[in-house]
């Protein structure tokens, strides 16, 4: 087991931090391996459908999913799909990453968390995918963030997994918002540093790592300043659609650009094109329900 000194989170309460705490990240479902190995092959200049069957198949999850998703009536298709390299054709590379990344977190993301007021019907897991949807699409259109859309999809799907083990250790009513000092005051460690230190035991990317774990003092996050600015602003929007609080979640609520001038401005996105961004995060939050849902969720 990695110790807290090898985690580079220099902050004193790694001291205190409860050792029940550390247990508690143990016992979490671990984010299945093939994130990992499909983050690294979509890296690649060049790959196959068949490269992807080789990742996917290690996870039998994954591929029935899969190829529920491309026989569904999402796709026009003229016979049943039976492979993986046909579904991965079918379906296309972006909309792969996004169900391999999805299914991959649902065992985490679609848990009930009791004293964090979100939305009792699959609010955490709303809120988690859309940020992740958010973030990708913020990271693409940034001409200056470090951060991949897939790195910053799963960053932004993974951003709360430090308050799945918070959660057990707080004694609130689940109405009102948390805060970092009361998470501290609960575990000796906040949500975000705790987010990282559990993406390390995973062996995910320094890149999703170091994002996680400062999203809310991007200032702070060294080499990734931009990347966690990504999903800092993505924190931002969903706060402002209620995503994961509200529910239906009501994707018309304008967001003006002078609201969030100062991060497009550290990101490069120009201000003309923020409604062009807008749109392309709601388009993509418009099909949540359609592609990973098991059971009906409005968004």
């Amino acid at each position: 087991m990695t110790t807290a000194t090898e985690t580079n989170v220099t902050h004193d309460s790694w001291r205190t931090v409860r050792i029940e705490v550390l247990d508690r990240v143990e016992s979490l479902p671990s984010l299945s391996s093939v994130v990992v190995e499909f983050l690294e092959l979509a890296r690649r200049e060049y790959f196959t459908a068949k490269d992807f069957e080789n990742v996917l198949s290690k996870d039998q999850a994954l591929v029935a999913r899969l190829l529920k998703v491309a026989n569904s009536g999402l796709y026009g298709r003229s016979r049943t799909i039976h492979s993986i390299p046909e579904a991965v054709v079918l379906i296309g590379l972006e909309s792969l990453k996004k169900i391999v990344f999805a299914v991959s977190a649902e065992g985490l993301t679609r848990r009930r968390l009791d004293n964090y007021p979100y939305h009792p019907d699959h609010g955490f897991w709303v809120h988690s995918l859309g940020m992740g949807h958010v973030a990708r699409v913020l990271a693409d259109a940034s001409p200056a963030a470090n951060l991949r859309g897939e790195e910053a999809f799963v960053a932004g799907l993974l951003h709360d997994v430090g308050k799945l083990v918070i959660d057990e250790f707080l004694e609130f009513d689940g109405r009102n918002p948390v805060t970092r000092e009361q998470e501290r005051a609960a575990v000796g460690l906040d949500h975000a540093e705790l987010g990282g230190f559990i993406l390390r035991q995973w062996n995910l990317p320094e890149s999703i790592t170091c994002c996680v774990l400062h999203h809310h003092d991007p200032s702070a996050a060294a080499g990734w300043v931009l990347g966690a600015t990504v999903l800092s602003l993505a924190e931002e929007i969903s706060g402002c659609w209620g995503l994961g609080h509200e529910d239906p979640v009501d994707l018309s609520m304008d967001l003006p650009v002078e609201r969030f001038r100062p991060f497009l401005d550290r990101l490069g996105i120009p201000e003309d094109k923020w409604g062009q961004v807008v749109w392309e995060i709601q388009q993509n939050m418009s099909g949540l329900a359609g592609l990973f849902e098991s059971d009906p969720v409005h968004i």
